[in-house]
């Protein structure tokens, strides 16, 4: 690869006295990871460490045959996006889920784009629309959309019912005086189609529903992760509990 292409910094760390080892998430190649060779060494403008960062907006040119590049060319085509406070640890959690899921050298456009416009918008207001939102654009591109027309036997979503989220089998419509397990993601038909609206046309969710929505893309992203933790997500969780408990 001797282009440029545009790319983010998803994580990286020491290699050797006075290198990176950088994992990108690129328009062109995907998650790729890259030897970053006198990253701290100082130069005209800083150092290469200074500037590949997460959050950064990069150009980037790597090369190499193997499935580790060496980064030839980097640069900020735009100012990267100070992330602070919830913002940081929610773009963190979107970095970590990228470098623990996405297959290697695999190009998925649709999702870069939605990741550069979950960073704009983390950044201008955190929320958890925007991993919400993220999160299913992940789902579908790796081939597990949800589906918020119908249920499991294709028959359309009705208002008046409820339906019980299966990763494996999408909405399973829930039949009267059926027995419900505490664990189980049961929502109702008008929930399901307000989330079908929320998607379709960007509106906003009431928190209630956000917090239902949260439920399922949870559990339809735990299967990509395999159950395994996303150790961002908890170490979020574990610095909030505190802070409810002393207000």
């Amino acid at each position: 690869m001797s282009e440029a292409q545009p790319a983010w910094v998803l994580s990286r760390k020491n290699y050797g006295d006075n290198g990176l080892l950088v994992e990108f998430f690129s328009a062109e190649l995907g998650r790729c990871g890259a030897i970053v060779r006198g990253a701290h060494r100082r130069k005209q403008g800083g150092s290469l460490a200074s500037l590949l960062q997460p959050f950064h907006p990069l150009l980037i040119t790597l090369v190499g045959r193997g499935e580790l590049k060496t980064l030839r060319m980097a640069e900020a085509p735009a100012p990267g996006y100070l992330l602070r406070g919830d913002a940081m640890m929610s773009g963190l959690y979107l970095n970590e889920l990228l470098a623990r899921i996405l297959p290697r050298f695999d190009a998925l456009p649709n999702l870069f784009v939605a990741y550069g416009r979950a960073v704009e918008s983390l950044f201008d207001a955190p929320g958890e629309e925007s991993l919400r939102r993220f999160e299913l654009v992940l789902l579908s591109e790796l081939g597990y959309r949800i589906d918020w027309n119908s249920d499991e036997r294709r028959e359309s979503i009705r208002s008046d019912a409820y339906y019980r989220f299966e990763v494996d089998r999408g909405f399973c419509r829930i039949e009267a005086h059926a027995p419900i397990a505490h664990n189980e993601i049961v929502l109702s038909g008008e929930q399901i189609l307000a989330f079908r609206r929320w998607w379709e046309a960007e509106r906003t969710l009431p928190v209630e529903d956000l917090m239902a929505l949260k439920r399922v893309t949870r559990a339809a992203v735990g299967q990509l992760t395999g159950g395994r933790v996303i150790h961002t997500r908890e170490f979020f969780r574990d610095l909030k509990v505190p802070a409810r408990r002393g207000s």
